[in-house]
């Protein structure tokens, strides 16, 4: 009877207490990276390199890219724009962590009015980006955070504009019910939904630049249910974090290219954010190169 009690108790252990190997299993990294403007000039290759390295020293588990990958496809010419994806398809074999990328308007093809191609052309808008891509948005799962890629880019009149097209909103609608309200969650988007840049750097002539997507409060109606935890921004070329009703933090993530892009450094220094995940909590640093 006392071998059987010392059994029962060995096991009753063993479920209760998770090993160091299953604790090391919920912890993660990965690198927020954005606006690399890549373009096929020796000085920008280069510099993306450094970043490249650097980002492989530091050993993420995986990479988000927040959109303008390559610099730029909206003024058509299909050889030139498709060699700059394929640019940026061959250089970032060089990283060790798979990369999921998100679109930016300078990969909508041939939208501005000196396109030499029109809205009839095969890659208009968003056709070249999905030849190399294929999604324009999609989620996936790691160690227990889900992770949503959308597009709120979109064109008219030969000019860009940001918004949600409402059959995303029903597919996020219909994903966002598939994961438990607890789950914590990390969005990534190209335009920010939420950002100060705006009211801290009016440009001389007083006009605001943003954000300003179309149906913002739609989305952020839709996901305030939720456990969401990060919203990973790009575009601006500008380095902010807003914390919303102590719950939500939204970033912007600086640049890769820095501003004025491959020039010069008037919103600080390039870089990329390496987040740190442990459980359902995180923290996070800007990353120099």
């Amino acid at each position: 009877m006392k071998v059987i009690k010392l059994v029962w108790i060995t096991v009753l252990f063993y479920c209760s207490i998770p090993s160091f190997a299953q604790q090391a299993q919920e912890n993660f990294s990965f690198v927020f990276m954005t606006d690399v403007h890549l373009k096929n000039e020796p000085h920008i290759i280069s510099g993306f390199r450094r970043a490249m390295d650097k980002i492989n020293v530091l050993d993420p588990d995986f990479i988000l890219s927040g959109g303008d990958q390559v610099f730029d496809v909206m003024r058509g010419n299909e050889a030139v724009s498709d060699s700059l994806f394929q640019l940026y398809a061959n250089e970032t074999k060089a990283l060790r962590a798979p990369v999921y990328n998100c679109i930016g308007n300078h990969e909508l093809f041939g939208i501005y009015k000196e396109s030499p191609t029109d809205s009839t052309h095969r890659l208009y808008k968003y056709g070249l980006y999905k030849k190399y891509f294929e999604e324009l948005y999609y989620s996936f799962d790691y160690k227990g955070w889900h992770f949503v890629v959308l597009n709120n880019l979109d064109a008219a009149s030969y000019a860009y504009f940001a918004s949600f097209d409402q059959q995303q909103l029903d597919w996020l609608k219909n994903d966002l019910s598939n994961i438990s309200p607890s789950t914590p969650v990390v969005i990534m988007m190209h335009v920010p939904i939420v950002s100060v840049q705006n009211q801290l750097d009016i440009p001389q002539n007083g006009v605001s630049m943003g954000p300003n997507i179309r149906n913002r409060d739609v989305l952020l109606e839709m996901i305030e249910p939720y456990n969401i935890q990060l919203v990973l921004q790009g575009h601006l070329h500008y380095f902010e974090d807003i914390q919303v009703k102590g719950k939500t933090r939204f970033i912007t993530g600086s640049a890769i290219a820095g501003r004025p892009s491959w020039r010069g450094q008037r919103n600080g220094p390039p870089g990329f954010l390496k987040f740190e995940v442990t459980g359902s909590s995180y923290t996070y640093k800007f990353v120099e190169f």
